[in-house]
């Protein structure tokens, strides 16, 4: 488990994440969850992890839209 700090408005808009999603049968959502939830999330629109079910391998966002790197 890593430990990370977060600035004030980071942390307020997790929490308006966590009061969108207060739905049964999981109810509240942990902070912990929260950002878990929200890297994988960004982690798969840009492509470093695969999709749950996908068996593919993921394409990073900038190898897809063809952004020069350097």
């Amino acid at each position: 488990m890593t430990s990370v700090k977060l600035d004030d408005a980071l942390l307020a808009g997790i929490e308006q994440f966590i009061a969108h999603r207060k739905e049964p049968p999981r109810g509240k959502m942990s902070h912990d969850d929260a950002v878990n939830v929200i890297v994988e999330d960004w982690l798969i629109a840009q492509g470093y992890m695969a999709l749950p079910d996908d068996t593919g391998t993921a394409t990073k966002a900038l190898d897809a839209a063809d952004v020069p790197q350097g």
